[in-house]
């Protein structure tokens, strides 16, 4: 019982950090959108939210802020979901509530419990008790698939790369985390790193019950992304606020 009690309170003090810097945004963002300086500013302000929220956890030690370069992104063509899977070659995988929200699907394991899961990369099931953090992860520091699992759970989106991906396609999805993206801020409710499960995608991305599996790197993917990222944002069976957990 003491054990759920500190979760609970751990949970609450994350929340209202979460809040606190949300507010911070949206204030910089009010002052700077009649400067033309809005970009900055958001990109400057995630900042400030990953250092307040991460809390020196082991998890969340390899995050990276990537900072706004001069990548250039194909501009937004297809908004249809399944429509723009297909034209980038990509397969959607989408896992009935009946299955992906039962309650043994959604139960806490020990950290260093080795579970089997239905999809790959995976996309619910039993996890550890803490989520992985929003942000982008240094390849050597993705965290376990258990806490990445939990931040599903919570609504988050993750994008996710085969290791040994080429570091200009890397650079490319660094700078869709830094966009935009309808409602959501550059890098709210999302997570981008390495997959270590040896999915067979070159990049996916990954919401609870949802794959986007894209088996080669190529221009229409980004909107393919995009489109996934509206889809299914805070989406989940758990929705615990829009900032970083």
């Amino acid at each position: 019982m003491a054990s759920r009690v500190k979760q609970k309170e751990e949970a609450r003090k994350r929340r209202l950090a979460e809040e606190q810097a949300h507010a911070a945004l949206e204030r910089r963002g009010r002052r700077l959108r009649m400067s033309g300086g809005l970009v900055l500013s958001v990109v400057a302000v995630v900042a400030v939210v990953v250092a307040i929220a991460s809390g020196g956890s082991s998890k969340t030690s390899g995050r990276i802020v990537p900072a706004p370069g001069k990548v250039k992104l194909p501009a937004l063509s297809v908004t249809n979901l399944p429509a723009a899977a297909k034209a980038a070659g990509c397969v959607l995988t989408s896992t009935p509530d009946s299955i992906a929200r039962i309650s043994s699907n959604r139960t806490h394991v020990a950290p260093g419990t080795k579970v089997p899961y239905a999809t790959n990369p995976p996309s619910y099931g039993p996890h550890y008790p803490m989520p992985a953090s929003d942000g982008e992860y240094k390849p050597n520091a993705t965290p376990a698939t258990g806490y990445l699992l939990h931040a599903l759970e919570h609504g988050r989106i993750e994008y996710q790369y085969r290791p040994g991906t080429p570091t200009s396609e890397v650079k490319q999805l660094e700078a869709l985390f830094s966009e935009t993206d309808g409602p959501w801020a550059p890098g709210q409710l999302l997570l981008l790193f390495e997959n270590h499960s040896r999915m067979p995608y070159a990049i996916a991305a990954t919401a609870w019950g949802h794959v986007l599996g894209c088996r080669t790197f190529n221009p229409k993917i980004f909107d393919a992304l995009r489109d996934f990222r509206l889809s299914y944002t805070n989406q989940a069976p758990e929705q615990l606020g829009t900032g970083p957990e």
